[in-house]
């Protein structure tokens, strides 16, 4: 039988873990790459090292999900004993959310609007005003009429909006 540790040392490490998540994920990034600097490249290795052991990526990866769902997938990751250095974890988390995100762009703050769809803060605190201003978005269409933000980034991230 495998030696694991204590429940509550597991506890501990998923709060402070969530506590990082929460903390991390105001902050925006590029398209290319996550805030912890992470490629593309690099969280798709990080997957493979730290999921494969208990199953194939990627069906990890199989679904979008939504900031606190990814957050939710990776408390049970650690509380199943899934090993690996914080920042391994919220860089983990920051790409997740990057590239197998989704965004309830009507009801979503604009720090998780920035995280999922890599647009800037300023684009993201755009998008809620807009919002707020002239009611629910019915369609993709829609979000591009807001003024002045990065059209381009948020085509390359059309996949990520739930309506």
């Amino acid at each position: 039988m495998k030696n694991s540790p204590c429940p509550r040392v597991v506890m501990a490490a998923a709060v402070l873990l969530l506590s990082s998540l929460f903390a991390i994920s105001g902050r925006s990034q590029a398209p290319e790459q996550s805030t912890n600097g992470v490629t593309d490249e690099q969280g798709a290795a990080l997957i493979a090292r730290m999921c494969n052991d208990c199953h194939d990526s990627a069906t990890v990866i199989q679904q979008r999900r939504t900031k606190a769902d990814w957050q939710s997938v990776l408390t049970k990751m650690i509380e199943n004993g899934a090993s690996g250095e914080s920042k391994d974890f919220e860089a983990l988390f920051a790409y997740l959310c990057r590239t197998h995100g989704e965004v309830h762009i009507n009801d979503a703050p604009a720090d998780e609007i920035a995280m999922t769809l890599g647009l800037s803060k300023k684009d993201a605190d755009a998008v809620v005003a807009y919002r707020s201003a002239n009611g629910k978005f019915p369609d993709f269409d829609a979000v591009k009429k807001v003024p002045d933000i990065d059209l381009k980034t948020l085509d390359a991230h059309k996949a990520a909006v739930v309506f």
